[in-house]
């Protein structure tokens, strides 16, 4: 139900199209972001080499601001491309991306930063049951945006995704990370070589590129299980 091959031939067939919807919003966003987390780079390395001529507090307001940027960024993700997927799937048949953006971006991010602050609660006794409880909040955002049962009310998106990894833990605990990995090292190559700057832009279209095909496999896995969990009612 994890591992498929037959998804992950979908995930090719679907990922044009899928690029071709997300592309305008989401490669500029994720490029601002970039751009913040490479000057946080800067700002640090600027502390160490020049210290008193260094703003701590500059260095504090672009820690968070990135983080803040990158949760917003995460919720748009994960909404434009759950939504793309599914209208790819249905052949284009839907409406607007961005319309559907506008309509759950509240909602999927309380359900976002909820999830975020339940894994770190989780995180500050043992960093085990941080990560076991990361790993069962896999869906949360998937359903806060998709389940028309939440929209009515009537589910709790963390309980949901509880559900729903029930009995495919294991699998996911190995797949995240195998999802999450390649475009980090590939984004981390010409840090740590030396690289120009526009080998650097290329390296991070294709750890960009890879995000995508990733988060298309998530979505695809997340209504699979969905798919599966209403056929055994």
């Amino acid at each position: 139900m994890i591992w498929s091959k037959s998804r992950l031939q979908h995930t090719k067939e679907l990922f044009p199209r899928v690029l071709r919807e997300v592309f305008p919003l989401l490669l500029p966003l994720s490029a601002v972001l970039w751009g913040l987390e490479n000057y946080m780079a800067y700002l640090n390395d600027q502390r160490f080499e020049d210290p008193y001529n260094s703003s701590m507090l500059l260095i504090i307001a672009a820690g968070i601001g990135g983080v803040v940027l990158e949760s917003l960024i995460s919720v748009v993700w994960v909404v434009l491309v759950a939504r793309s997927t599914q209208k790819q799937m249905k052949n284009g048949v839907g409406d607007s991306n961005y319309a559907f953006l506008r309509k759950n971006f509240h909602q999927v991010l309380v359900e976002y930063l909820r999830a975020m602050i339940s894994s770190a609660i989780y995180a500050l006794f043992f960093i085990i049951p941080g990560i076991v409880r990361w790993v069962h909040l896999t869906f949360t955002c998937y359903i806060s945006c998709m389940d028309p049962n939440y929209q009515k009310g009537e589910k709790d998106a963390l309980k949901s995704s509880r559900e729903l990894v029930r009995g495919k833990f294991f699998s996911l605990l190995f797949l995240l990370p195998l999802l999450a990995l390649p475009p980090f090292f590939v984004e981390e190559i010409p840090k740590n070589s030396g690289y120009a700057l526009t080998s650097s832009v290329f390296f991070y279209l294709g750890a960009w590129m890879i995000s995508l095909f990733t988060a298309i496999y998530l979505a695809l896995t997340y209504f699979a299980l969905d798919s599966f969990k209403k056929e055994a009612r």
